[in-house]
């Protein structure tokens, strides 16, 4: 049952702790069969060995036994889990006083359950949850059986107006879901659903026009997840950073962010400072940056480990136009803040940043160092081809620009050999055009004014390309090659 080594490896040592106090809280004992799986499971981590372990807890025995075990185990795991965070989230407060309210029904004690029911309706209110109002209020018309004091009729009006909102926000979350799916899936922006855009736009639009609706919460949650996809996929960052602006100041002004949706929080101010950033506007995107720090340690720092890799992104991608020593010292400062972090992605986001903001200081040699370690990565094993033709070419350039003629001309060999599919496909024309040019480059100190060489890089320089393809190349191969012909590169920008 390899579901319960996951669920043990995913465990915190809070859960780890508390699950062992419960376990020992009703029969304390080293030689609890439990107990030593699961301290089996959670420090053997990749070196599991299932026939050890049975061996271990049942010599001589069948094996069924110990599938029994396991399998009480998991369920005593799920069963601690939920009644340690029930009250850390809104959503498991609600299921147990509808729990509650269960108990006391089959009970017979309907004073009692609708006590509880009241309490859920109430809290479903508050926290706008619309799914779980619609069980709360169908529990009101089947207590009113049992309660004259209940008027079914309000509940019957309260469930079809929930109805209503419940229907809309539905609609919005499948065309939303429909889009983020084609989102991951597509490779090339250009290729868009038009006709699913469309009747993401024609909802929104059906939904600003209800007032009731307008006023919620929840709702315009779902609207700035819903407008911000479809401006993102546009590359509409103009637009992006408008609406996100005032979006979040409408937010604050109606004092609508809380601890239950401070996640929305930082969401927004992520978007803000990315799209700060597209649009050139590097001091706002930074103070927004400073404001997404302070909110990661708000609520005790709950959302510090999920986010703290976007707050660090944003003062790289800043600094990496506006001062490139603030930068490194960004990541260094990430590197020591995200250690006990395990992400492979983390260190693979280090060293390629480290390895970039490096070459941009001229300090070529400690670029490329990075760059050795980066190919250790486990990170950079899953990534896709795309991505690391694109290393390669940066490495390749770093090479050029460290002096080594000769071992460029050999890198850009086995790149092409490596990478032979990739640059005989129109998607790496770019790619293919550095590659090419690298061995000539290497052969001459400097393309001489109106030579082939030197043409062939203006042509390259001065031809426009949308900012999206750019972003996708580790090193900006227009911006590098620039000066080689006279140009400033800071105009690229423009």
């Amino acid at each position: 049952m390899q579901l319960l080594n996951n669920v043990i490896a995913v465990m915190n040592k809070e859960e780890v702790r508390n699950f062992k106090l419960w376990l020992n809280s009703t029969n304390a004992s080293s030689a609890r069969k439990d107990i030593l799986l699961f301290d089996y499971i959670r420090k053997s981590a990749g070196k599991y060995d299932e026939e050890f372990i049975y061996k271990k807890l049942y010599p001589g025995d069948d094996k069924n036994s110990f599938y029994r075990l396991k399998n009480r185990l998991l369920e005593d795991i799920g069963y601690n889990l939920s009644l340690l965070h029930f009250s850390k989230h809104e959503s498991n407060n609600l299921y147990l006083l509808l729990g509650l309210y269960n108990i006391f029904i089959s009970r017979n004690e309907p004073d009692i359950a609708l006590f509880y029911l009241k309490k859920a309706e109430k809290r479903a209110l508050l926290i706008e949850n619309f799914e779980i109002l619609d069980i709360i209020y169908a529990n009101f018309v089947k207590l009113s059986y049992d309660l004259t004091g209940i008027n079914p009729e309000v509940y019957i009006r309260h469930r079809k107006e929930n109805a209503i909102k419940l229907d809309k926000i539905r609609e919005t979350d499948q065309a939303l879901a429909a889009v983020t799916y084609r989102l991951k899936l597509s490779q090339n922006y250009g290729k868009r659903d038009v006709g699913l855009l469309k009747l993401l736009d024609s909802t929104i639009k059906e939904f600003a026009a209800d007032e009731s609706i307008w006023k919620s919460k929840t709702f315009q949650t779902r609207i700035f997840r819903a407008v911000s996809q479809i401006l993102i996929q546009n590359h509409n960052f103009v637009e992006l950073e408008k609406f996100m602006l005032a979006t979040y100041q409408r937010f604050l002004s109606q004092k609508w962010f809380d601890k239950a949706n401070h996640e929305t929080k930082i969401q927004m101010l992520i978007y803000i400072i990315n799209s700060t950033f597209k649009n050139h506007k590097f001091r706002e995107s930074l103070d927004y940056a400073e404001a997404l720090g302070e909110e990661l340690s708000a609520w005790n720092g709950m959302l510090y480990k999920k986010f703290v890799f976007f707050y660090y992104n944003a003062l790289v991608i800043n600094y990496a136009k506006t001062d490139l020593a603030r930068g490194l010292k960004a990541l260094d400062e990430a590197e020591r803040e995200m250690k006990d972090i395990k992400n492979s992605y983390y260190d693979f986001f280090i060293l390629l940043n480290k390895a970039t903001l490096l070459f941009y200081q001229r300090k070529t040699n400690d670029a490329l160092k990075n760059l050795v370690k980066l190919y250790l990565n486990d990170h950079y094993t899953k990534t896709d081809a795309s991505f690391k033709i694109k290393i390669a070419v940066a490495e390749c350039i770093m090479q050029y620009e460290s002096g080594d003629g000769e071992g460029v001309i050999k890198r850009v060999e086995q790149v092409k050999k490596q990478f032979k599919e990739q640059l005989d496909s129109d998607d790496f024309k770019r790619e293919w055009f550095v590659m090419k040019l690298l061995p000539d480059l290497a052969g001459a100190s400097k393309p001489e004014v109106n030579s082939k060489l030197y043409n062939q890089i203006a042509k390259f320089v001065k031809t426009d390309v949308a900012g999206s393809v750019e972003d996708g190349e580790v090193l900006r191969y227009r911006a590098w090659l620039a000066p080689k012909v006279g140009i400033e590169s800071d105009i690229l920008d423009e």
